[in-house]
């Protein structure tokens, strides 16, 4: 099945006679065909980032419009430090962020959850498939879900988080612990449905 995305790659791998080096170098050059690889190999994977954060598909495309557009004016500054991918991601996630907030859709005040006990995941839990886990964090309630995202996923320390977020360390700390509860919550009931 083809996507709208036709760009699949996986860990930098660029799937052409292009490296990344030669992208890079292209649109930093000003080189259109260099752009438009750069869209074409990137834009599927960034558009999961994307989904995952604002959870609609045209604000999701904004927001990946708005990625390109800053990668555009800023791909001069990329000292090649960190991976593309990373770069990419981060810059995606900002204007993730930036999108729901623009939006009022970005509230991290304290909400009263229930939960009945803590649980630890069986060992099952790491069998679930990419599809199932992507499932069950859509469930999550926006905060929790996007800092589930960001600490979990990819990899922001609740220092960054809080910084990115304009909310207390502590406050990230407690919203992902209670997004893994909510998680071992949904993950208990489904398996709950798949064993009876």
């Amino acid at each position: 099945m083809s996507s709208r995305y036709s760009g699949i790659f996986k860990n930098d791998v660029i799937p052409s006679a292009l490296t990344q080096k030669d992208i890079i170098q292209g649109c930093k050059d000003g080189r259109e065909e260099a752009y438009r690889m750069l869209v074409d190999v990137y834009a599927e994977q960034l558009m999961g980032t994307c989904m995952r954060y604002v959870r609609d598909r045209q604000k999701a495309e904004d927001a990946l419009q708005e990625t390109y557009i800053r990668v555009f004016k800023s791909i001069h500054k990329y000292e090649e430090a960190g991976t593309l991918t990373g770069w990419l991601t981060k810059i995606a996630v900002n204007c993730c962020l930036k999108e729901l907030k623009k939006n009022k859709r970005l509230s991290f005040k304290e909400e009263e959850l229930h939960f009945e006990k803590t649980f630890e995941l069986p060992a099952v839990y790491e069998k679930l498939s990419t599809e199932d886990l992507l499932v069950m964090l859509d469930r999550l309630p926006g905060p929790y879900r996007i800092i589930f995202n960001l600490n979990i996923i990819e990899g922001y320390t609740h220092k960054e988080i809080a910084d990115m977020l304009g909310i207390q360390v502590s406050l990230s700390r407690t919203k992902l612990t209670r997004a893994r509860k909510m998680l071992q919550e949904y993950y208990l009931i489904q398996y709950k449905k798949s064993i009876v």
